[in-house]
This record gives C-alpha cells, structure tokens and sequence, in this order.
C-alpha cells in the first residue's frame, strides 16, 4: 500500500517550516507536525542575517552563495505570502576595543572582505566608538514571526500542516518506512530545534545549545534605519521601534525571561548610546539557540534507520542558513544529490 505521506516533519519553526515548502515545491507529499504548547526559538530570533561576524570579523564561509539563497528564497515567499518579510538595512559595526581593531584591520586587506566591509570612521554622533566604527554591508534582518505566521497558514489552507505533539514511543519504524499515530510515511525528518539533544536517535551529535534574550522598545525619539552591532545589536524595526539582544547563556536552558538579562541589556544600551534613550518595554522573548559544538548544521539520515533524518543545528544564523540547506536537503531527499560532507551527519557516524 502507499504510504500517505512520503514525508512527515517534526517541527514548525524556519527549519522545518522551510524544508517542508522545499519538497513541497517538489511536488512531495508532506505533513508538518507542530506541537502548539512547544516554543520555537526562530519566534525569538531577530532574524540577523550578517555576512561579517564575531570579534575576529570572520566572513561566513560561502557566503556568496547562501546570500543568494536567502534572498531568493525570501523574496519568493514575499510574493507568494504578500508579505514584507525581509528588511535590508546597512549595520554600524563598533570596534569596542584593540583587539578588535587589529582584527578589522586584517580584513580591509583581504578582497574577500571588500563587498561586506566599510572604511574606519574615528566618531559616531550616536554611538560611542572606544576605537571607531565601521559600516557592514549585505546585511538584514527578517522578520520570522511575519513568515512563520503567514507560511503556516498556507500550509493548513493546504491541509498539510497538523498541530500535534510527537511522543518518541509513539513512532514505529517499520521497513518501508515510519508510522506515526496510524500515519504511514517513508521517512520522518526532525526539526526540533534544541529539544534534538534529547532525542533518542539523534542525542549522540554534539549540540551546544545557547539561551537567548532579547527586548522590544519603544522610543519617541526617531532612530536611524541603520543596524547596530556593538557586542549588543540594535535593529530598528521602524522609526521608533527597536530590537534589542541579545545574551547568551549556556548554562540554564529554558524559555522564560529574566530580569537579570532584560537589565543587562537596558544598561547595555546605554553604554552603547552617546545620549540615554528613553524607551518602554515593549515585549521581552527568551529562547535557546540549537547550536552545534562543530559550529556546522546536522543534516541527512541516521545510520542504522535510514527512514529518520535531521535538520537542524544552525544555532544564531538560522536565516542566512537555513534557505541554501534546504534546498540542498530537499534535493538530496528527492533526486539523491549528494549533501556536504561538512553538514552531513555522517561525519559523526563510527
């Protein structure tokens, strides 16, 4: 008998959500399983997409090519939604110190940087700059929440999306495939975000997941349209919204706001800013990045149980990533293109 669906998707934020319209597109029957109670952390996430980052400067490998990706692959979905969904913006990159100034000033010699690095700038009439300040190219933001929100209802208008939990003792592996809940399907694939660590076929790669904060503040002074990067990052939403984050915690792992991060943050800003802002809260959203420790995206099937596969580990650049993977993952699983070494979780297999 054929299976109903050839593909089941556990997982609703940008990385299942994008894989399950790739083989969509590629006329494959699919069903995109999304816990409701289950929070995902792309509907925290600011959607940063930064081709230059960290305090070395370091440009993103293939960088080239996964812009391209993301901007088709958006742009795209902005036709098909009727959405704004990706917001390019220059970023104001401050070198807060001499390490990173000896960092910048590597790069500006290297042409790989050109497109993506600006000159040095000793002063900024809004930003204090310790060793001055930079302008990054290609760089944008996107708004995630608009996407998910727009994407799930294209998915349930085509009955292809079911909101569900997925209990691991509820999933049988048979040899043409998996079933779930009386679902028959070839192969499940899944897009847990952090929650993958706990899962029994896949909790042996190495995730290192991150708590993130960030905050939504409202300001009646008008903001620039520029991003800001500052070890902080400010990206204005319009003229008088922003957003503001984010931290970085590895040690407690959960969904719920703290005081301790949003006071980080509000003293953050200040010491980025010239003048204080005065601002209101707006919305404060805490999530866990799904980090790898390799710094690489797991993507492809288990070893043992080919019908299981994962897609997942893009850790804080889930969009700039995520575009370029899943299509390269829809094409594997549709045609048998052959995936990256690099991201291919058999690079963790024996």
């Amino acid at each position: 008998m054929k299976p109903l669906y050839e593909t089941l998707i556990v997982g609703s934020g940008l990385a299942g959500s994008s894989l399950a319209y790739r083989l969509r597109e590629r006329d494959e029957r699919v069903l995109l399983i999304a816990d409701p109670d289950t929070p995902a952390a792309s509907r925290v996430a600011a959607g940063l997409i930064n081709p230059v980052t960290g305090q070395r400067f370091v440009l993103q490998d293939n960088i080239e090519a996964l812009l391209t990706s993301a901007h088709s692959f958006y742009h795209h979905l902005e036709s098909v939604l009727d959405r704004k969904l990706l917001h390019s913006r220059e970023m104001l990159r401050v070198i807060r110190n001499e390490k990173e100034k000896l960092a910048w000033q590597k790069r500006k010699e290297d042409p790989a940087y050109a497109p993506y690095l600006g000159g040095h700038r000793e002063s900024d009439p809004l930003v204090n700059t310790p060793e001055g300040a930079i302008t990054q190219y290609h760089t944008s933001f996107l708004d995630t929440n608009e996407l998910l929100d727009a994407l799930h209802s294209h998915f349930l208008e085509q009955s292809i999306m079911q909101l569900s939990r997925v209990n691991y003792e509820e999933i049988s592996l048979t040899e043409s495939g998996v079933v779930w809940k009386g679902i028959k399907a070839r192969r499940m694939i899944f897009c847990e975000g952090w929650r993958g660590s706990s899962n029994p076929w896949f909790n042996h790669l190495p995730f290192q997941p991150a708590k993130g904060e960030i905050v939504t503040l409202h300001t009646e002074s008008t903001l620039p349209r520029t991003m800001i990067n500052a070890g902080i990052w400010i990206i204005p939403i319009d003229r008088h919204t922003f957003k503001l984050g984010a931290t970085y915690d590895w040690n407690v792992l959960d969904e719920n706001e703290s005081d301790d991060a949003r006071e980080k943050l509000l003293a953050a800003l200040d010491d980025t800013l010239v003048h204080p802002l005065k601002s209101t809260l707006l919305e404060q959203k805490a999530g866990v990045r799904p980090g790898s420790r390799d710094k690489k995206p797991f993507i492809g099937f288990h070893a043992d149980h080919p019908q299981l596969g994962i897609f997942n580990g893009f850790g804080s650049k889930g969009s700039l990533l995520t575009p370029f993977y899943s299509e390269l993952f829809a094409n594997h699983i549709t045609n048998g293109e052959p995936l990256p070494s690099d991201v291919n979780v058999e690079r963790f297999h024996g």
